[in-house]
């Protein structure tokens, strides 16, 4: 609950110190989530915090659902339809959904195993699921250098946002401690879905998945 707290505490600086956290990078990330979003199609946005994915499934036409715990999230831009709600038990109807997306939310799964099971029950046949999210790299070197770099400057940028309230920040470290390795991550994912792709960043410190439903 400390990482759902600190989110919540954050919400006026969460989409500009994001993007400095991530080192302007960020865009570039959720462009490639959307990338596939057709026009007129029924997308998901799972952990949509404030919306800033969701804002561009809608520019390419499409419909969207924000999904996310925290209802000051939600409630931060308008949106139509806002449902506040966990990862693990999604009030959905099966198959209702084109494509499941999410950005920088999927390492806040409780429980990453019945999260993907919930994923692949409101997609339809062959639907789409893409996600972007730090990363853990394989690499032992890169994987302390990336470790040290979240343990320290997401917080000091905080600051720089938000003051002392911003250095709850810090609880990405906590995320990243308990997330797999990138490599491990592919396996598990490869569990639910009959195709999956996997783009690094950034020392392996940022990744795009591309998953395709059976």
């Amino acid at each position: 609950m400390y990482v759902v707290d600190s989110l919540e505490n954050i919400v006026e600086s969460y989409e500009a110190a994001s993007r400095s956290i991530s080192l302007f990078r960020d865009s570039r990330m959720r462009l490639e989530v959307v990338q596939d979003v057709s026009k007129g199609s029924n997308i998901l946005d799972m952990g949509s915090g404030p919306g800033t994915l969701s804002r561009l499934v809608t520019d390419r036409g499409a419909n969207v659902v924000l999904l996310d715990f925290s209802r000051r999230m939600l409630l931060a831009k308008k949106f139509d339809d806002r449902v506040q709600g966990t990862f693990e038990f999604m009030p959905f109807r099966e198959k209702v959904f084109d494509s499941v997306l999410s950005a920088f939310a999927f390492r806040d799964a409780f429980d990453a195993e019945k999260t993907l099971e919930e994923v692949k029950r409101v997609l339809k046949e062959g639907g789409n699921f893409s996600f972007c999210d730090l990363g853990k790299p394989d690499s032992l070197l890169s994987m302390l250098l990336v470790a040290f770099y979240i343990r320290v400057f997401p917080a000091l940028i905080g600051v720089l946002f938000q003051g002392r309230r911003g250095l709850r920040y810090g609880s990405l470290f906590i995320t990243y401690i308990l997330m797999p390795k990138n490599s491990t991550l592919e396996k598990i994912l490869r569990k639910h879905f009959r195709e999956v792709k996997r783009k690094e960043s950034m020392l392996g410190g940022a990744v795009v998945f591309k998953c395709i439903a059976s």
